[in-house]
């Protein structure tokens, strides 16, 4: 029985000599023109890099499948097409998208291109940018140079998702979510500065997911006991995550909690939290504690309980013993 045709296969074909060039561009066109699987139209315009398709009709495809196409996935995929191979024609299409586009997949691909930019050409679309990151922030009561770290959780919430938007109002939920046991929310922000942070992929993504019943987790005493009886049937629940290095933007953070994160490591940006008291590793999947946290200066409190370190390092021991409380 013959394969479908996928854009695999047609990719295949193409570099065994198979197929030309002019063909394996007919065949892609007609994947993304009429196939109804979003991840065959994705991974249909990626496959017209790979094989080096240019040229304005590939520029009009992708540009017609940012401004129409539904799917974010679809969209993150020519995005990154035309960020690859048509940025000086392209950026008053990416312009658009950046006034337009709800997907943080989208728009976190143009974030990282643009971010570290100098090039006076790109003057326009990275005030755009900067436009954009001040109505986010402004919602959000953060200045905009933290606001990084929340795109980049939007984004991975995102993930796999065809229409899912970025809204900074859903973040107000988190600033309202507490365990009574623990007493602090999600999420505490002062002088427009992130101060707490309880961070669990897990529990942020279920509460994105469903914002209607939000109201009747305010309720709840054990809510940490809540989720973790939610996770044991979460799908994917037991993949190990990892913590965005853009967290080292919140520089004025207190505490930090990251607990039943499913962490095997930290970014080393985390080292420049200098404001750092309070941090929480425990219940994760480290197999030695991170040399980074010895540069947290004003570190107090480490938790580390839990995981599956045996010892701790020479290298740690006179910092560790320093701290008023350290448990691991």
């Amino acid at each position: 029985m013959r394969e479908p045709l996928s854009p695999k296969i047609i990719n295949k074909s193409f570099h065994v000599g198979e197929l030309s060039k002019k063909k394996a561009l007919e065949l892609l066109l007609s994947l993304i023109e009429s196939s109804d699987d979003a991840k065959i139209r994705s991974e249909s315009i990626e496959t017209l890099d790979k094989i080096g398709c240019t040229g304005n009709k590939i520029f009009k495809i992708l540009e017609n499948c940012l401004v129409s196409d539904e799917n974010a996935i679809v969209r993150t995929s020519a995005v990154k097409g035309v960020i690859h191979n048509f940025i000086d024609n392209g950026l008053s299409l990416l312009e658009w998208v950046v006034e337009h586009d709800k997907s943080p997949l989208v728009l976190k691909i143009i974030f990282d291109y643009f971010k570290n930019s100098n090039n006076q050409e790109f003057k326009s679309i990275k005030h755009k940018l900067k436009h954009w990151s001040i109505k986010f922030s402004k919602n959000l009561g953060i200045i905009p140079e933290e606001l990084r770290f929340f795109l980049d959780i939007e984004a991975l919430i995102a993930k796999g998702k065809k229409n899912y938007e970025i809204n900074p109002d859903s973040f107000k939920f988190f600033q309202n979510l507490s365990d009574v046991k623990g007493g602090e929310p999600w999420l505490v922000i002062r002088n427009k500065h992130v101060k707490i942070l309880n961070f669990n992929y897990y529990n942020w993504k279920w509460v994105k997911e469903n914002p209607d019943i939000v109201n009747s987790l305010y309720k709840l005493k054990y809510l940490d006991i809540y989720f973790n009886s939610i996770n044991k049937y979460n799908f994917g629940y037991n993949q190990i995550q990892e913590i965005p290095e853009s967290i080292g933007v919140l520089t004025h953070l207190k505490k930090l909690i990251l607990r039943r994160s499913k962490l095997k490591n930290i970014p080393e940006s985390l080292g420049r939290l200098n404001y750092l008291e309070v941090l929480d590793l425990s219940y994760n999947k480290f197999e030695e504690i991170p040399q980074i946290i010895g540069s947290l200066n004003s570190l107090k409190t480490l938790n580390f309980i839990h995981n599956k370190v045996l010892k701790v390092p020479n290298s740690l021991k006179s910092f560790l013993d320093s701290l008023k409380v350290f448990r691991y």
